[in-house]
């Protein structure tokens, strides 16, 4: 479904090397790493944000190394969440549709449906600044899927959350998995990332140093 070959990302005194792997349609793949190992600039290379020295990357089997941020089947949730402050919860969600050709009832629809999936169906005509981290993360999350993309790439989702809202976003978490949504999700947390993956590929230094299953990252 997604793969990257021979990626490697100058970056000053940082560097990715040579990165590899593949990611099936509809696996829960994790990417387990120290800060700093360069998890982050590894996502911002799958959705174009950051322009690779050489490598390629494809997905469903068409080369999308080049190609426009807007134009990827892809969408990622920051760990900040980046929401728009001056936006509403409705207004940021309905922004992941912007250039389709949709009515506003259309849209409206879409909206409701995806704020009832994640909870937050009373919450749409809030500002972003009057919301909890765990309703911040769901909200960036709703936003994301009405791109419908392909694979979604999650930036450290759980790091700022207390337990008991981490516990719900993972919750959400294996639902999309469920439903055969591709994810990418970069965590320094070991066990969250043997909790939700399928795989692991461990990073290091810029590299990808082992990819397997999680009972075997353990042994």
């Amino acid at each position: 479904m997604l793969e990257v070959k021979g990626l490697s990302v100058t970056l000053g005194d940082f560097s990715l090397n040579d990165i590899s792997f593949e990611v099936a349609s509809g696996e829960y793949f994790v990417l387990l790493g120290a800060s700093g190992t360069g998890k982050t600039v590894l996502l911002e290379t799958l959705t174009g944000i950051i322009t690779p020295d050489r490598g390629s990357i494809l997905l469903e089997g068409a080369d999308i190394t080049w190609e426009r941020i807007q134009r990827r089947k892809i969408a990622i949730v920051f760990q900040d969440q980046a929401l728009f402050p001056h936006m509403t919860v409705r207004e940021n969600i309905a922004y992941g549709l912007s250039g389709r050709r949709m009515q506003r009832k259309q849209v409206n629809e879409k909206v409701a449906r995806l704020a009832d999936s994640m909870g937050i169906l009373s919450l749409l005509d809030r500002m972003p600044g009057s919301l909890s981290g765990g309703e911040g993360q769901r909200v960036a999350l709703a936003r994301a899927l009405a791109r419908e993309p392909q694979c979604i790439l999650l930036d450290e989702p759980l790091s700022s959350l207390d337990s008991n809202t981490r516990n719900r976003i993972r919750a959400i978490l294996r639902r999309l998995h469920r439903e055969g949504i591709t994810v990418i999700h970069v965590t320094h947390d070991y066990e969250e990332a043997v909790s939700l993956a399928e795989r692991i590929g461990v990073m290091e230094n810029g590299s990808i140093v082992q990819i397997d299953s999680p009972d075997k990252i353990l042994h």
